[in-house]
């Protein structure tokens, strides 16, 4: 076999798959910098000019600064939660021995079975009773409650492959558990709790069913929900809502590649440790 067939034969793969998953992101962005009439004729085909006005509008038509915001303290507030909760359940089920232990993981693999559309109801009637409608804080509830159950599963992985001889030494150092956990698991865990931040973060900003069915007010209204300014009825302004998704994804796709290796690194080492 040549060179070039070896080397076609161990790149052609990845690169299709490199070609499918960025062609929608390439028609997106040229789609929200193209102008709305050759949109029109020719969805599909290269602009004449390049234009910002699609981007410029969609912003002030759909106040996104305001959406930024709500977006930003939600998702803020979910990872702050699941970092903190899913580590101390994580380091827990890890490294310490107790009754219940196994129950526990179970409750956690039954959790992730159910689909989360079967919570709608019971919580809307749960969110009026409890006065948490059409507020950030009950929408920080709902996301932290589902993201819980896989960052748990996902640190605890990566806490089992830590050796049980530090731990061991710093009990006999005096330290209690939770100084063992915030000392010397956290430091050491650092990338898999990046990677726990990203995920989080994202799923909290994408998320549209439950941020749509739980706020109402316009002025609550997260970065996910906008869409919707774009739709009628009859009809919907593809440009615009091209122009709304670059705005939407824009920031994720920066972070993504400022921490991509420590993200890669989490992912890869929460996955195959234990």
């Amino acid at each position: 076999m040549t060179n070039r067939n070896r080397f076609w034969g161990s790149h052609l793969v990845p690169l299709v798959v490199l070609i499918v998953t960025l062609a929608p992101i390439f028609l997106l962005f040229l789609n929200a910098v193209k102008p709305s009439d050759e949109f029109t004729a020719n969805p599909f085909g290269l602009p004449s000019r390049l234009t910002l006005e699609n981007i410029s509008t969609a912003w002030t038509m759909g106040e996104y600064g305001e959406a930024y915001w709500n977006s930003i303290i939600v998702g803020v507030c979910t990872v702050l939660i699941v970092c903190t909760a899913g580590g101390l359940c994580a380091y827990a089920l890890a490294k310490l021995e107790f009754r219940g232990k196994s129950l526990i993981m179970l409750l956690l693999f039954l959790v992730l079975s159910v689909p989360m559309g079967l919570f709608l109801v019971p919580l809307f009637y749960a969110w009026i009773k409890l006065n948490l409608m059409d507020t950030l804080q009950g929408l920080i509830l709902i996301y932290s409650a589902i993201y819980l159950p896989f960052n748990i599963f996902l640190l605890r992985t990566y806490l089992i492959g830590i050796p049980k001889e530090i731990s061991e030494s710093a009990k006999i150092d005096g330290c209690n558990e939770l100084q063992i956990f915030g000392k010397i698991m956290l430091p050491i865990a650092k990338p898999v709790f990046l990677t726990v931040s990203l995920l989080t973060g994202l799923w909290t900003w994408n998320e549209f069913f439950f941020a749509n069915a739980f706020i109402q007010n316009e002025d609550l209204k997260t970065v996910a929900t906008k869409y919707l300014v774009f739709v009628g009825n009859y009809s919907a302004d593809w440009s615009k809502i091209s122009a709304a998704g670059v705005i939407s994804i824009l920031p994720f796709i920066v972070i993504y590649f400022l921490l991509q290796r420590n993200f890669i690194e989490g992912m890869a080492e929460g996955s195959i440790k234990g």
